[in-house]
């Protein structure tokens, strides 16, 4: 009975070994090309690349108005000329995909000299964590899973992996809105983001559509949802920043996070000091945690002005040529320590 087990065994995973073979000569390209396009860019530039840029849509939207209408990193690449910057980008994008990419680069083969990976401040919040793109995003990194592709191919088959409904992700977003205690040291009537949105909210829903004043408040409603949140390590995009450090420091590539600039001048004009103390206390925290080993926080938080932001009536990280190049030479300037030989001054 053993021995037949035995041969079974062998022969299934001759069978598997096989199969896998075959679909990596054949479809394995072009499922991962379909699924994640930044996986095959990842291993098609990698020889070159001196600087892996990860990012979401924040460092490719432009103003149409723009005269200049380069990204983030293709900006702080004119500051290195003689170093190939790579930027790797997906919008929605946030730490738990791209802790997947890392691990997708080959540092036997090619180790890159510096990784930059976006910090985006809004992405630890509920209304990101919940958001209904996260199916794609995590239906994205099937393929890339540390199994042999035909597993992975399997499994993406089946749908094993986060595959929530909208109604589920929308359910979810709603509970940590109404259940998180906000925490201040100091005196705040509003212990939820629930709370303090209705008592923004509650005015503004009856109002005809279009009235300048609906749309100030449902703005100010935005800001109080996206940025209403104390960071702890707790948070999901928390572990996964500590995964990402942990692989640069495991493999000795240098890190920086560029934290991206948020809208505190309308976050201050619209809500109040009290959401201001928040994102600024959660900027501390991320500094804080990360500025270690080799790990730079690049701190963009506060360096752009309000009409600097493309979207003037929501919340996003979206630049105009002048807040995308305040950004950029930020993060040369933190560069420009490791790479001092290299840098120039193109502005």
């Amino acid at each position: 009975m053993l021995k037949k087990i035995v041969i079974k065994v062998l022969m299934l995973v001759i069978l598997l070994t096989g199969l896998n073979f075959v679909y990596n000569l054949t479809q394995y390209k072009r499922d991962l090309i379909d699924k994640c396009e930044q996986i095959v860019e990842i291993k098609n530039t990698q020889d070159s690349t001196d600087i892996f840029y990860f990012a979401e849509s924040s460092n490719f939207n432009v103003r149409e108005t723009d005269s200049i209408q380069n990204s983030i990193s293709e900006i702080t690449g004119f500051f290195f000329p003689s170093l190939k910057l790579t930027s790797i980008n997906k919008p929605a994008t946030h730490a738990g995909i791209y802790k997947e990419w890392l691990k997708n680069i080959n540092v036997e083969k090619n180790k890159p000299k510096a990784i930059v990976v976006t910090l985006n401040l809004r992405s630890f919040d509920a209304a990101w964590i919940h958001s209904k793109l996260e199916t794609q995003l995590q239906e994205s990194v099937v393929l890339i899973q540390p199994f042999p592709n035909i597993i992975n191919r399997f499994l993406l088959s089946l749908q094993a992996f986060e595959n929530k409904t909208d109604e589920q992700r929308d359910a979810d977003m709603q509970n940590d809105w109404r259940t998180t205690q906000l925490v201040f040291p100091f005196d705040f009537k509003y212990k939820t983001v629930r709370d303090w949105d209705v008592s923004y909210g509650q005015y503004g829903w009856d109002m005809p559509d279009g009235l300048p004043e609906k749309n100030k408040i449902l703005l100010t409603c935005h800001y109080i949802k996206a940025y209403a949140f104390n960071l702890n390590e707790n948070n999901p995009r928390i572990k996964d920043f500590d995964e990402i450090v942990g692989w640069c420091d495991k493999n000795k590539v240098n890190l920086y996070l560029n934290l991206l600039a948020e809208n505190i001048e309308y976050a201050d004009s619209l809500v109040g000091k009290e959401l201001v103390f928040l994102m600024k206390q959660n900027r501390d925290y991320l500094v804080k945690r990360y500025s270690k080993n080799n790990c730079v926080v690049v701190d963009n938080l506060e360096k752009v002005k309000g009409l600097e932001f493309t979207d003037q009536t929501w919340t996003t990280e979206h630049y105009g040529y002048k807040g995308r190049m305040i950004i950029a030479k930020n993060l040369a300037d933190s560069l420009s320590k490791q790479f001092s030989k290299q840098y120039k001054k193109a502005y």
